[in-house]
């Protein structure tokens, strides 16, 4: 059997790397503070939810958005969480304890996407540009991670998700494997029931 702990995640701006600043300059200051502060206590409440399962971390394995499969997963999630990613930080946690991080994205899906978001974002109507493209996108990727996931996740292992809220994975996962969902389903966009 195969188990897969899914956590729809919330994005902090380090998070977003180059693309942070062009989103915080689209939210007011008292809204941005409100997004920070949310975003912490959201990542305070998965970090607890994950000590509450008392996994055997040796046989875990961790996925996560945007994390790309290139030989230099850990220099990236190190990076990233120094720069001050709680994400990143649970990453390194899980790591430390002798999960083993994997990487999980097509790199060439992750830079299709970055270009056609930052396209997006600079937009005068960004709505206008969510288009059809950037749907064909998000929904390869969700293939590719649920691919991926199938590939790597082992019989007795027990697989961490950690995927944006815009994503739709559960559908696309082999039948095989336990999808556990303990924060619930997100109801993002019009594929979520």
């Amino acid at each position: 059997m195969r188990a897969l702990i899914y956590f729809p995640i919330l994005h902090n701006e380090q998070d977003l790397g180059s693309l942070s600043q062009v989103v915080g300059e689209r939210r007011t200051e008292k809204q941005q503070q409100q997004y920070i502060e949310a975003v912490s206590d959201f990542w305070t409440l998965i970090r607890r939810v994950i000590l509450e399962y008392e996994l055997d971390y040796k046989k875990v394995k961790v996925f996560q958005d945007g994390l790309p499969v290139c030989g230099k997963e850990l220099d990236i999630i190190k990076e990233v969480a120094q720069s001050g990613s709680e994400n990143h930080k649970i990453l390194l946690e899980l790591h430390q304890k002798g999960a083993q991080v994997q990487g999980t994205e097509s790199p060439e899906l992750l830079v299709k996407e970055y270009n056609l978001m930052k396209q997006m974002l600079t937009a005068e109507h960004p709505q206008e540009f969510y288009s059809t493209e950037a749907k064909v996108i998000l929904n390869q990727r969700d293939e590719a991670i649920a691919q991926r996931i199938d590939t790597i996740l082992a019989d007795n292992e027990m697989g961490i998700l950690f995927l944006g809220l815009a994503h739709n994975i559960a559908e696309k996962l082999p039948k095989d494997i336990v999808l556990i969902e303990p924060l619930g389903r997100p109801s993002f966009g019009e594929n979520n029931n």
